[in-house]
């Protein structure tokens, strides 16, 4: 798999508007927002003692097609999932970037507190996919503080800037027997995975994600098995002799019997047909090559045979009659 290849990683979240302003990669461009969002994890029972829980800031960039800025407002509830990255840096703190392919808001009014967060459904843990490689492994599985997980590499395509962009994600296995029989990752293993977002390493500032389901993904060093070379063409299935009753010939038996028969250069040639005229159909003459007993019988001439057109009985031609008939009268 060629280390420019990009596939999406794809985020679903569901949480409360911070703030919403034009988005900064598309200036003039009156539609194109963004929303700043402190993406809410609930604590759950699963703990490591490298990741911390709390928010994480989250901007989501979308078309407003329908050019109506107010229904985003800050407080109101919304439902959004598309492709995403992560970046992080010496001068910006760390923060996902969710480029929204649908975003719906939750009905009611935002304004009215109370009766608005009473009817929004509760907090739940972002869902994302994505395709890896492995970097590094760590921790260990039902023993010790620290889960065990797998330092990933994944590459998308940043519509901000058009360009590729690599960023890291930990996935973490919780305990318990689910995973007790899980093969260990190598190194540069492709690997699709699906998870939910529980919090951030500490060391490196990476998103931690515990893992629910994961596949294997072939690469470029795993070959499929080499076909063998056939010598020839392939042998095509006599149909015909399978269906050919008791009492019709197969096609097989026919081609073997015709191939049996010696074949010299003389008689290569189709069989001669003289087409006869409208009034002497007598005089058709077909002629046939001989037979192989008949090749055996009769010695073969030393020299040329005549040719097969002297055998023919000469036609009488409408001159003839008229000349006959003058010396006749």
């Amino acid at each position: 798999m060629p280390s420019n290849t990009t596939y999406p990683a794809i985020l679903h979240i569901r949480d409360f508007i911070d703030h919403v302003e034009p988005d900064p990669t598309r200036p003039g461009k009156g539609l194109s927002m963004q929303l700043r969002i402190s993406l809410n994890i609930p604590w759950k029972d699963i703990q490591s003692d490298d990741v911390e829980q709390d928010e994480i800031p989250t901007l989501v960039r979308f078309f407003n097609d329908s050019n109506q800025s107010d229904l985003y407002k800050p407080n109101t509830f919304v439902y959004s999932s598309g492709s995403f990255l992560t970046t992080s840096s010496d001068d910006e703190k760390f923060h996902i970037v969710l480029h929204a392919h649908n975003l719906d808001r939750h009905p009611g009014n935002e304004e009215d507190t109370e009766s608005y967060f009473m009817h929004c459904p509760q907090a739940a843990q972002p869902i994302v996919t994505f395709l890896g490689v492995v970097l590094e492994r760590g921790g260990q599985l039902n023993g010790g503080p620290t889960l065990l997980h797998y330092r990933l590499q994944t590459t998308v395509y940043n519509t901000s800037t058009r360009t590729h962009h690599t960023f890291p994600i930990t996935a973490y296995f919780k305990n318990g027997q689910r995973w007790a029989n899980f093969p260990p990752l190598s190194i540069n293993t492709h690997v699709f995975l699906t998870g939910r977002i529980f919090g951030l390493t500490k060391e490196h500032r990476q998103l931690a994600v515990v893992t629910d389901d994961i596949h294997f993904l072939p690469t470029s060093n795993h070959h499929l098995p080499a076909t063998p070379s056939s010598s020839g063409k392939r042998k095509r299935v006599d149909r015909w002799s399978q269906r050919a009753g008791p009492q019709t010939p197969s096609k097989s038996a026919a081609r073997s019997h015709t191939e049996s028969l010696p074949i010299t250069h003389q008689f290569q040639d189709s069989p001669e047909i003289i087409a006869p005229d409208d009034d002497d159909e007598e005089a058709t003459q077909i002629t046939w090559p001989d037979t192989a007993d008949e090749i055996k019988a009769s010695p073969r001439a030393t020299t040329s045979p005549p040719e097969r057109r002297s055998q023919r009985p000469r036609k009488t031609s409408y001159a003839d009659i008229l000349g006959q008939s003058k010396y006749d009268t």
